[in-house]
C-alpha cells in the first residue's frame, strides 16, 4: 500500500502539471494578438496505476502533448482562395487604371476622334476645292492618331509596371519559400508529431503571404512537412526541407523582351511564366502578357481598319489637280497586302505596333491639296471619293481581327463599342470577384478564428481552474506533510 511519501509525489505531480497548463494558458494569452497564432491546450494524462496485490494506486498526472488547436485542411483552403482573392484584385486595380482613358465617351475619347475624322471627309466632299477643310481633315487625322498614340502609351506604361513588379515579387517568393523549408526541417525533427506548435504557426502565417504572392498547391505529408507546388502545377516550390528558387530572366522577343520566370531545379531552368496564375505575381503576368496586351491588339486592329480602308480608297482616287494619284493617305511601319489592309509577317503578332507607327502620309500632310477626294480623273470639283471614304465609318467588315488580312467585324463604331464594352466588363468582372473572393477568405479566416484563435473569457475560466487545480494539489501537499510530521513526532519518540 502506498505511503506518505507517494502521496507527497501525487501532489507534486498535480503541481508540476498544472503549473505547466498554466504556463500553455500564459502562452496564449500572451500572444492574443499575433497574428495567425493557434491557440494551445495542454493535454493532461494519469500516471500509469502502481499495482500492491490485486489493487491499483493512481501515481498522479503528467502533462502528456502541448496541442495546438487548428483545422489543417482549413489553412489549405484558406491558401487557394488567399491566392485567388489577390489575383482578382491586382487584376481589378490594373484594368481600372485603364478604363477610365480607354472607355472615355467624351469628344476627346477613341469613338470621337474616329467620327470627327471620317466627318472630316464629309466637309471635304461638300467643297472639294477648299483648301482649309482638306487642312482640317489632316488635323483630325493627326488628333485621332495622337488619342490612339496617348491610350496605347497608357497601356505600355502600365505593362512597363507589372512587369517591373515581377523580379521584386520572385525575390520575395525566394525568401519565403526558404523559409518555409526551414520550418520544415525544424518540424521534422520533433520529437512528438505536433509538439512544435509555434513553428507550425509561423509556418501558416508564411504560407499566407506566399499565397498572396503566388498561386500555390500545398500538401502535408506524413512527417507533418508541407509540400508547395506552383497552382498549374507547373512547378516545385517546396519539398520537404528543400526549397526551389524562382528566377526572373530576360523574355525575349516573344515576351515583347519582358522578364519571364523560370523555375531553378539544379541545373536545370525551366519557363514556368504561363504556369503562374494567382497571386499578385500571377495577375501581374497576365495583365502584362494578355490582358492589357489584348487591349493594345484591339487598337492596333482598328488603327489597321482605319488606315488600310482609307488608303485603298485614297490609292484609286485624285488629288485637286486631277491627275495625281496612287498616294496613300496614311503611312506605318506595317506593310499593306493586296486588299490594302496593312499585314504583318507574323500571324501571331498581326497589326503589332500599328498605332505606334501610324502618321498621315508627309506628302498629304505638306499639301492638303492632295487629298484624293475626286474620284475619277481630271474632272475638277469631283467630290466621290470623298463621300466613299466619308462613307467607311458606316460600312461593315472593316476591321481584321483575325490577321489574314481581311475584314471580319465593323463598323469602326461597333468595334469601339466593343472595345469600351471589353474594359468595363473586364473591370466590373474583376471587381466582383474582387469582393466575392474577400468575403470568402474573410469567411474563412472567421472560421479558422473561432478555431483556432485565443477567447480571453475562455482562457479566464481556464485560469481559474488551474489555479485552483494547482492550489488544491499545495494544499493536499500540505495536509501529507502535517501528517508526516505528527507521525514523527508523536511515534518517533
Amino acid at each position: 500500500m502506498p505511503g506518505l511519501n507517494a502521496s507527497l509525489y501525487l501532489g507534486l505531480t498535480g503541481i508540476q502539471a498544472q503549473q505547466s497548463a498554466l504556463n500553455v494558458v500564459g502562452h496564449n494569452i500572451a500572444n492574443v494578438n499575433t497574428p495567425g497564432y493557434a491557440r494551445q491546450r495542454a493535454d493532461l494524462s494519469s500516471n500509469q496505476a502502481l499495482v500492491e496485490g490485486q489493487v491499483y494506486f493512481g501515481t498522479g498526472v503528467s502533462l502528456n502533448t502541448v496541442q495546438g488547436i487548428r483545422d489543417r485542411f482549413l489553412d489549405l483552403q484558406i491558401y487557394r482562395e488567399v491566392a485567388r482573392q489577390s489575383g482578382a484584385n491586382e487584376r481589378y486595380a490594373g484594368v481600372d487604371a485603364v478604363s477610365a482613358s480607354l472607355g472615355d465617351t467624351s469628344s476627346t475619347g477613341i469613338a470621337a476622334q474616329v467620327q470627327a475624322f471620317f466627318q472630316g471627309f464629309q466637309e471635304v466632299s461638300a467643297r472639294p476645292e477648299d483648301g482649309a477643310l482638306r487642312a482640317s481633315l489632316i488635323g483630325k487625322a493627326q488628333n485621332m492618331i495622337s488619342g490612339l498614340q496617348a491610350r496605347y502609351r497608357l497601356l505600355d506604361e502600365q505593362r512597363e509596371s507589372a512587369n517591373f513588379s515581377v523580379s521584386s515579387l520572385v525575390a520575395e517568393v525566394n525568401t519565403l519559400t526558404d523559409q518555409i523549408a526551414q520550418l520544415n526541417k525544424r518540424i521534422a525533427t520533433e520529437g512528438t508529431r505536433g509538439e512544435d506548435n509555434d513553428a507550425r504557426d509561423q509556418r501558416k502565417t508564411l504560407t499566407d503571404k506566399l499565397a498572396s504572392l503566388v498561386g500555390i498547391h500545398v500538401f502535408e505529408g506524413s512527417q507533418g512537412e508541407y509540400q508547395i507546388t506552383l497552382d498549374s502545377g507547373s512547378a516545385v516550390l517546396v519539398s520537404g526541407n528543400t526549397s526551389y528558387d524562382l528566377k526572373a530572366s530576360p523574355g525575349g522577343p516573344a515576351l515583347d523582351n519582358y522578364l519571364k520566370v523560370e523555375s531553378v531545379m539544379g541545373s536545370t531552368l525551366v519557363d514556368v511564366t504561363a504556369g503562374i496564375q494567382d497571386g499578385q505575381l500571377g495577375a501581374k503576368l497576365d495583365l502584362r502578357d494578355n490582358i492589357l496586351s489584348g487591349f493594345q491588339r484591339q487598337l492596333d486592329e482598328l488603327a489597321a481598319g482605319v488606315a488600310g480602308r482609307v488608303n485603298l480608297l485614297h490609292r484609286a482616287g485624285f488629288a485637286a489637280d486631277g491627275v495625281t494619284t496612287g498616294n496613300d493617305f496614311f503611312q506605318s511601319g506595317v506593310a499593306n497586302g493586296a486588299d490594302g489592309l496593312p499585314v504583318s509577317i507574323s500571324a501571331a503578332s498581326f497589326y503589332k505596333g500599328m498605332v505606334n507607327t501610324l502618321s498621315v502620309n508627309s506628302a498629304v500632310s505638306g499639301n492638303p491639296m492632295l487629298v484624293a477626294a475626286a474620284r475619277i480623273a481630271g474632272v475638277r470639283g469631283d467630290n466621290d471619293n470623298a463621300k466613299d471614304m466619308a462613307s467607311l465609318q458606316t460600312t461593315g467588315l472593316t476591321v481584321d481581327t483575325t490577321g489574314d488580312g481581311v475584314g471580319d467585324t465593323g463598323p469602326f463604331s461597333s468595334f469601339i463599342g466593343s472595345l469600351v464594352n471589353d474594359v468595363g466588363t473586364k473591370s466590373q468582372a474583376y471587381e466582383v470577384q474582387s469582393a466575392t473572393q474577400q468575403n470568402l477568405v474573410a469567411a474563412l479566416q472567421a472560421q479558422r478564428d473561432r478555431i483556432s484563435g485565443v477567447d480571453l473569457d475562455e482562457e479566464a475560466a481556464h485560469l481559474m481552474t488551474l489555479q485552483r487545480g494547482y492550489q488544491a494539489s499545495a494544499r493536499f501537499i500540505s495536509v501529507i506533510n502535517q501528517l508526516t510530521d505528527q507521525l514523527v513526532n508523536q511515534f518517533g519518540r
